[in-house]
């Protein structure tokens, strides 16, 4: 499963060494991220960054902080342990909200480099949404999930989150989940029936 977007840090990244060596890396960049959505509040991840271009990042990067945006491309979502995990294969400072300002307006001056943008605190508004602050809780998205998968109906007509979020790669890992859940339990059932004697009540 994967998704792309907008994230912010919810603190700043961590250095972790590896349980196993991958790709030569013994060690990897751990980032705990949040993805806001305008009516569903906010979905909690982390991610794995390993490599020489997360390395290169961080070193380009130290002054990294929670509530700094970045755009990110992540790869093999999955739930663990009631948290969604996955691995970062791109990432960058998202761009300047706005341009920065600049005492040359010649044609040939230097462009300012990109900084980090900060949206951990939700825009100002004379009446902000009652959800801004809301916590999409996974306990809540995999109840969605398994009644959908109950109901029989299909992922794409019932997953209530946006298109290639994180929380919709929730939704449809824990829905895939609930149907091999009924799938095994309707094999074990066929099963026992097959091996109980013929006229012998179950």
């Amino acid at each position: 499963m994967k998704t792309s977007g907008m994230f912010f840090l919810r603190r700043p990244p961590f250095r972790v060494q590896l349980a196993s060596p991958r790709d030569g890396h013994d060690h990897g960049w751990q980032l705990l991220l949040g993805e806001r959505h305008s009516q569903r509040g906010i979905q909690m991840l982390s991610a794995m960054w390993i490599g020489s271009a997360a390395e290169a990042f961080m070193q380009a990067h130290p002054e990294l902080r929670a509530g700094d945006c970045l755009n990110l491309q992540l790869d093999r979502l999955h739930a663990n342990r009631d948290e969604i995990v996955g691995f970062v294969e791109r990432g960058e400072l998202a761009p300047p909200r706005w341009p920065a300002l600049t005492h040359d307006d010649s044609a040939d001056a230097l462009p300012q480099p990109p900084r980090a943008v900060s949206c951990g605190a939700p825009p100002l508004s004379p009446s902000p949404s009652p959800m801004t602050h809301s916590i999409v809780a996974l306990s809540t998205v995999k109840l969605h999930a398994q009644a959908a998968a109950r109901a029989r109906r299909p992922v794409e007509d019932a997953c209530p989150y946006p298109f290639e979020s994180a929380a919709a790669g929730s939704f449809k890992a824990y829905y895939e989940a609930e149907l091999q859940r009924m799938r095994d339990e309707l094999g074990q059932s066929q099963a026992q029936d097959a091996s109980q004697p013929e006229g012998q009540p179950s």
